[in-house]
């Protein structure tokens, strides 16, 4: 199963690009058949099973959206596909959770041999059908607006920022995606998980 790529935070100041608020979660992704269904299910780094503390509560609530899912996946023509959600609660902060009830979002799909879902398909394809990430911005990121986000004042943008997508160039190549981040976020992660040998990652 594949892994979610790696979001750069270098801005591409002169493309247009869909933004989206950064959730504060934790990345999973679902693998799915239509003969199986969802299967098959992992973090960003190992493969988990509902017997996991952490994220096991995670493979309910994915199973729980197929229903909603699998007519738009063969709409597309998938044979299979990777669907990739923020696994968070109210009181998730930089990728640790509390003890308390979470919930799934979808943030992007990748069907097998086709691709990721463009960002402009993927809004019309499945923001009506369950949650998503929201879409609060498309245009380019000039410097005003990367201050407003790095100052935490721009509208629709989550405490921790924005997600930034483009459709790739070239078919079957990576949507151009990189993420623009709340100051205020990254001083209390600091703050926080000071410490930490990976701070790196979660930042």
């Amino acid at each position: 199963m594949k892994h979610y790529p790696e979001i750069q935070s270098t801005v591409i100041p002169d493309l247009e690009v869909y933004v989206f608020e950064k959730l504060d979660g934790s990345n999973i992704r679902a693998e799915w058949s239509p003969k199986r269904g969802f299967y098959k299910f992992g973090t960003r780094k190992r493969l988990f099973g509902e017997d996991d503390p952490m994220f096991g509560e995670a493979i309910s609530l994915i199973k729980e959206k197929e229903k909603h899912l699998v007519g738009v996946f063969k709409q597309l023509g998938f044979e299979s596909a990777v669907a990739y959600f923020e696994f968070l609660g109210e009181g998730s902060f930089a990728g640790f959770h509390l003890k308390e009830p979470h919930r799934v979002v979808l943030i992007d799909v990748e069907g097998f041999k086709q691709g990721f879902v463009a960002p402009s398909q993927f809004v019309g394809l499945f923001s009506d059908l369950t949650d998503t990430a929201k879409l609060i911005h498309y245009g380019k990121i000039t410097p005003v607006i990367e201050e407003q986000i790095r100052a935490g004042r721009f509208p629709g943008a989550s405490f921790e920022g924005v997600v930034c997508k483009a459709s790739p160039e070239k078919k079957w190549s990576l949507p151009v995606t990189f993420k623009v981040k709340n100051q205020a976020w990254i001083e209390a992660v600091k703050a926080k998980h000071g410490s930490r040998a990976d701070l790196r990652d979660i930042l």
